[in-house]
């Protein structure tokens, strides 16, 4: 889905799907499903230092 609105490859959205992991997180989820781990891990920490 992320790839089709940015047009490109699955891939080359990783950096779509950090946006989005961001705003899910800022918006209090407390779960993602995610297939690149290390990544997502990051969001969930910078997320959680600026305390959003």
């Amino acid at each position: 889905m992320i790839y089709n609105v940015l047009k490109t490859s699955a891939k080359e959205a990783l950096n779509g799907t950090s946006v989005l992991h961001t705003i899910a997180l800022q918006n209090g989820v407390s779960i993602l499903r995610v297939h690149d781990v290390k990544e997502a891990m990051e969001c969930v920490k910078l997320v959680g230092m600026i305390g959003c």
